[in-house]
């Protein structure tokens, strides 16, 4: 593991990077969470407001926390990177017409919830496959001659 020793000091080793990365997950969550109590939205909240942020925060610090936590504190960037195509592909691109229908019939936020758990499979193989390739050892000889 000496390959993903991060600079952080040994006290600040999971604090700070678990920190942003809730930080971050609360930040998102609360941005859909004020949204989705917005009259215009025609997003419905079934059961208490409590239960239903409660919900909101456990799938962003699914989504939006693991690939922020994976690269502060390893430094692998593949989930993040699927992160950010996530989010640009169901809050941007899913409006443009030749993708969607061009008239949001459903905010892009349900479903970067709702796909959370196959989400976190994706980090998982992603995370995998790019600490495997970090810890591969390439020859600098040029085989192709």
């Amino acid at each position: 593991m000496p390959a993903l020793h991060r600079w952080f000091s040994a006290s600040e080793t999971w604090e700070r990077p678990l920190a942003i990365s809730i930080a971050v997950s609360v930040l998102y969550s609360l941005g859909v969470f004020a949204y989705s109590l917005l009259p215009t939205s025609n997003v419905s909240i079934s059961g208490t407001l409590w239960d239903a942020l409660a919900l909101s925060m456990a799938f962003g610090l699914v989504t939006i926390g693991i690939p922020v936590l994976l690269w502060l504190r390893y430094e692998i960037r593949s989930p993040g990177a699927l992160l950010i195509g996530i989010l640009v592909f169901w809050h941007i691109l899913v409006y443009i017409p030749p993708i969607g229908s061009g008239q949001g019939d459903s905010p892009g936020f349900l479903f970067v919830f709702v796909w959370a758990p196959f989400y976190l499979v994706a980090y998982g193989i992603l995370a995998a496959i790019e600490y495997w390739l970090r810890g591969r050892k390439f020859s600098q000889t040029n085989t192709i001659d």
